[in-house]
């Protein structure tokens, strides 16, 4: 039997579906009734080919930042899709599950994303001396404020991670452990062989932490920096403008600490 909440007709055992849905709905008999888009709500149009699941993670991901996990109910999210409400019992057995997805949508795209930028490098982070640490920090950096800042997508990712870490859920171990901390662990260690400091301390951990923020300042804080800087949006070449001066505060910090390296 094909999946009666699927457009695209992808065959599945209807043995596979849940049993039940969040509590209080009950699955319709058909997917005739699939409700208009929520107010407001303006979710991309979906890629040619994508079916259900894609479009309720991806709708899913734009209200879970937009109104949190409470405030966003399965209905919202199956009218922001386009699709029955009865399709989130389908793929992902309830609104607790569908949040999970998201996180482990967004742990598997920005991973993907460092992945592709670390095939330009030319040898193993251990292997590098000081300046070649540091240049990889600053690359790694670079290429993390190119896609928060400058990619479309970017937006519905930081509002969920903003969210989640301002009131973390049980789905922020997902992001944490699989993306967060061994990226944040791996910026420390580089940051540690740049300077010769330890990356597990204090001060590595801090330094790595601030630089970043540098960066994502202008993500959460986009709507201050567009009115101090009298910009209407952050392009491809404000992004390297922004970089020139990130890149300006990780020389002289470098400096700095190597300097107290070598003397204590």
């Amino acid at each position: 039997m094909t999946d009666p909440h699927d457009p695209t007709g992808a065959a599945a055992s209807a043995a596979d579906a849940p049993a039940t849905t969040d509590a209080g709905v009950n699955p319709p008999a058909s997917p005739a009734a699939a409700a208009p888009p929520v107010a407001g709500v303006d979710p991309p149009p979906p890629s040619p080919g994508e079916g259900t699941r894609g479009q309720l993670l991806r709708a899913g991901l734009d209200l879970f930042g937009r109104q949190g996990f409470d405030g966003t109910s399965i209905r919202d999210i199956a009218r922001a899709a386009g699709a029955n409400v009865a399709g989130i019992a389908y793929h992902f057995g309830g609104k607790t599950g569908l949040h999970r997805a998201c996180a482990e949508l967004i742990a598997a795209t920005l991973g993907g994303f460092f992945a592709l930028a670390d095939t330009a490098s030319d040898g193993p982070d251990e292997a590098l001396d000081p300046d070649a640490a540091l240049a990889r920090f600053t690359a790694i950096g670079g290429g993390f404020a190119r896609f928060l800042l400058a990619r479309p997508e970017a937006e519905a990712i930081a509002r969920f991670m903003v969210r989640e870490q301002m009131d973390p859920s049980p789905t922020f171990t997902i992001i944490y452990e699989a993306l967060i901390r061994p990226r944040h662990e791996r910026m420390c260690r580089l940051w540690g062989r740049a300077v010769g400091a330890d990356p597990a301390s204090e001060t590595v951990i801090l330094t790595v932490s601030a630089i970043l923020g540098q960066i994502m300042f202008f993500r959460v804080g986009r709507a201050t920096a567009l009115r101090r800087l009298a910009w209407d949006t952050i392009d491809a070449d404000r992004v390297e403008r922004i970089l020139a001066v990130v890149r300006t505060t990780i020389d002289a910090t470098a400096a700095a600490q190597r300097t107290r390296s070598r003397t204590s």
